[in-house]
């Protein structure tokens, strides 16, 4: 029996997961793209991974890289949550020159104003049906501030509910 696509995305949705925006840059070019498909592999090695659709340009781009960069966004990021998922950037030579960022120890752009960043040395590129799973060497993981993750469930971008103590 084959599943739907469109309705097994839709059963996917009901897996509520944060939003990122994968980052990387070669000399003066950056890439971004909004990225739900992001998870932890290993500690020891620290290792993370991350899935890229073969039809972005991101998937073309990041092999040259050999680095990337997880920005994980807070709740009042979702315009640059919108600009990569939707391509909206407008140079796309250097797609974050409208997001404030500065650079990282990789050289990976780090978005201002995210909560963590995860900088990454690729080790393993392995293709899985339309997309590809890229493989990452942590190579510095950062804490940047604590304000509320944008989340994704079900199509939209739920808040979470804040309790008295927290």
């Amino acid at each position: 029996m084959k599943v739907d696509p469109l309705e097994l995305r839709r059963v996917l949705g009901r897996f509520a997961t944060g939003v990122t925006v994968v980052t990387s840059r070669i000399g003066e070019q950056t890439r971004g793209i909004t990225v739900n498909s992001f998870t932890s592999v290993s500690l020891d090695p620290p290792i993370v991974l991350i899935c890229i659709d073969h039809s972005a340009r991101t998937y073309r781009f990041l092999p040259d890289a050999g680095i990337f960069a997880v920005n994980v966004l807070n709740e009042a990021q979702l315009p640059i949550c919108e600009i990569f998922a939707r391509r909206l950037a407008e140079n796309p030579d250097d797609e974050l020159a409208n997001v404030p960022y500065h650079e990282g120890v990789t050289g990976a752009p780090l978005i201002d104003g995210a909560i963590a960043h995860i900088e990454c040395r690729i080790v393993g590129k392995h293709e899985v049906g339309d997309h590809a799973i890229f493989l990452g060497e942590v190579v510095a993981a950062t804490p940047v501030q604590e304000a509320p993750p944008l989340l994704f469930f079900r199509g939209g971008f739920p808040r979470l509910e804040r309790s008295e103590s927290g």
